[in-house]
């Protein structure tokens, strides 16, 4: 039979090097896949023009994807939320521009219903995007 002894020291170091390995795994895929899942979900093709110009200091800019999903300074929105954030934008700033992204291939009646909410939150100034290279 086996006694227990006083002087004996159990062995009470916990190993982590197996748990930083994995934590170290997960940050490397996180750091790849973030990027690409950020990127990949609100794609927008903007339509071609020839006399496309590069804009400086927009402030807003909405953008409108194929899905008809908003987006307001790169975060999603609903419509009632743009009214509302553009509104409280107003307050800051009376002579705000919008730069409105729309998807070539969406329908002109969807993009004239945005430009009303935009209207209606009082903002006058709207810049259409377009690029330089044709996306067809």
């Amino acid at each position: 039979m086996r006694r227990y002894r006083p002087e004996s020291k159990e062995f009470s170091e916990i190993n982590i090097t197996p748990f930083t390995d994995v934590v170290l795994v997960l940050l490397i895929i996180f750091m790849i896949a973030g990027p690409v899942i950020i990127k990949g979900s609100f794609d927008v093709k903007l339509p071609y023009s020839s006399s496309s110009g590069n804009i400086q200091n927009e402030k807003i800019a909405i953008s409108l994807n194929i899905k008809k999903e908003i987006s307001l300074n790169g975060k999603k929105v609903t419509e009632d939320e743009l009214a509302t954030l553009l509104k409280a934008n107003l307050m800051n700033n009376i002579n705000q521009d919008v730069l409105l992204n729309a998807d070539f291939r969406l329908t002109h009646g969807w993009v004239v219903h945005i430009i009303d909410i935009v209207k209606s939150a009082g903002i006058t100034k709207i810049m259409i995007g377009t690029t330089n290279q044709e996306n067809y």
